[in-house]
């Protein structure tokens, strides 16, 4: 077959980072005028699930026909990956509860994802699309890179026409992000953006809150009248929040292609 896959890596001007990127081809992308770019954080355990259903669901127009690239972080230690997610993927400076999984880190190692915003606006996407001829972008996240891009959609709507938020971790920092909510309604009176956010319905069962975070976050959204807003949420039915990624792909692909 002709479909392509290649990991390099590339360091972030501004922080020094090392990223590992992953980079997913359409079969027929010779052929292609432009394709649809899917940005997918947290690689490692979101790339290959996106790169796969793409590749699947497009031959049922339920997907489109896309470029993927993940963007993860070049660490060998799990407990690394796990520190660096929480260094550059937070909106603020907190300490990781426990219940995260990430030990190691205060306060003020946390909240860089401005940081990585920047690299992805002005290093990746631009070094891309020097390459390839783009007809969208999309960007999909998990957790703490679904919190990622609810910071990233209510800071600058425009960097990505999509949004696949899966399962964000909203409770960061006693719910901070919602104060940004708040603020970008304040300042904007629509959102030209089409987001998808879901949540597994057994997470109802971990301390953080992450369906009704979820749901109330898009209620929010809907609910200040943007006219050029199409927001949706989704509870995915018995699942929980580590094996909920491949039905948030699923359904949130279908969801924003229709």
């Amino acid at each position: 077959m002709a479909w392509t896959t290649t990991t390099s890596t590339t360091v972030c001007e501004r922080s020094g980072t090392e990223h590992a990127i992953s980079v997913g081809m359409p079969v027929r992308h010779a052929a292609m005028d432009a394709m649809p770019l899917i940005v997918c954080l947290d690689a490692p355990w979101v790339f290959g699930t996106v790169l796969d259903a793409t590749r699947i669901m497009s031959m049922s127009g339920e997907a489109p026909e896309a470029m993927v690239v993940g963007v993860g972080f070049a660490e060998d230690s799990m407990g690394e990956y796990l520190r660096q997610r929480a260094r550059w993927l937070t909106p603020t400076p907190f300490e990781p509860p426990p219940a995260s999984g990430v030990k190691g880190l205060i306060a003020d190692d946390c909240g860089r994802a401005e940081v990585l915003h920047g690299f992805l606006r002005d290093q990746l996407l631009p070094s891309i699309e020097a390459e390839n001829a783009i007809a969208e972008r999309w960007f999909v996240g998990h957790s703490f890179s679904g919190l990622f891009g609810v910071r990233a959609l209510l800071s600058e709507p425009s960097l990505f026409d999509k949004w696949l938020l899966a399962s964000p971790s909203i409770w960061w920092d006693d719910r901070a992000i919602l104060e940004l909510e708040a603020s970008f309604a304040e300042r904007n009176d629509d959102l030209v953006a089409d987001v998808f956010v879901s949540a597994g319905e057994n997470e109802r069962e971990s301390s953080f809150s992450i369906v009704d975070d979820a749901l109330g976050f898009v209620e929010a959204l809907n609910g200040r009248g943007y006219p050029s807003l199409r927001a949706s949420s989704h509870v995915l039915a018995g699942d929980a929040h580590s094996n909920c990624i491949g039905n948030a792909v699923s359904k949130g692909l279908r969801a924003l292609t229709a």
